[in-house]
């Protein structure tokens, strides 16, 4: 028996720098969809542009989500389609769109996924150590003990860690992440598919020595090796 649905909800990826990296089912979601939900305003017009169509849209993140919530609902129960975009990359994958997911299962709504650039992906693409199973973490802790903790645990893991942290907090990551991890090999994915994208290899004291003049803040992955029995 065929299930019944309500309308569709579509998780669409997000450029993670270069826009012409926008999936092409996701631009023609966002000029056909009833519901237009993102992340943020300054990304929101940036892919409207590269859809080439001006329309109005809802904002979902930590600071608003009930209009969006709303709104989606509505437009679900009357059999409508809604498309969520967050900022870059993937909905839900360190980003906001759980409760849209929630919601969506909920109401029986067909859930639709539009895959595309992912910046933990591209990292993992070009890991020289990766073979197997891998451990991901995403944002660690901001406060510098909590992040110690945390990393402690992590200590415990026998596969790599991909770690996630705010642009700004690198330099003090990479010194915490040596002092308890030890001096591993690894790689950093700086600025994927942006203007200043370069990825490096090496231990982690290496790392830090090779940003200590950096100065930019760049969004970044950090694949961290596995320890050794």
């Amino acid at each position: 028996m065929q299930q019944k649905y309500s309308g569709t909800i579509f998780f669409a990826a997000n450029s993670i720098g270069e826009p012409q990296d926008i999936p092409n089912r996701a631009l023609e979601q966002l000029r056909e969809a009833e519901l237009v939900i993102f992340e943020e305003d300054k990304p929101a017009r940036r892919t409207l542009k590269q859809a080439r169509i001006h329309r109005h849209y809802l904002k979902m993140n930590e600071h608003c989500d009930s209009e969006a919530l709303d709104a989606t609902r509505k437009t679900l129960e009357s059999g409508g389609n809604v498309i969520y975009m967050s900022d870059q990359g993937c909905p839900t994958l360190a980003d906001p769109g759980q409760k849209l997911a929630e919601l969506g299962f909920m109401l029986n709504a067909k859930i639709k996924v539009i895959p595309g650039p992912s910046s933990i992906t591209a990292a993992l693409s070009c890991c020289p150590f990766l073979n197997g199973p891998f451990h991901y973490c995403g944002f660690l802790p901001r406060k510098k003990e909590p992040r110690r903790k945390e990393l402690d645990k992590l200590k415990q893991l026998h596969c790599p860690i991909v770690i996630l942290d705010a642009p700004y907090r690198l330099q003090n990551l990479l010194a915490d992440t040596q002092e308890i991890l030890g001096n591993r090999k690894a790689t950093l994915s700086l600025d994927i598919s942006g203007e200043w994208e370069e990825h490096l290899y090496g231990s982690l004291s290496q790392l830090r020595e090779n940003i200590a003049n950096l100065n930019k803040k760049l969004n970044f992955v950090l694949v961290v090796s596995e320890s050794k029995p």
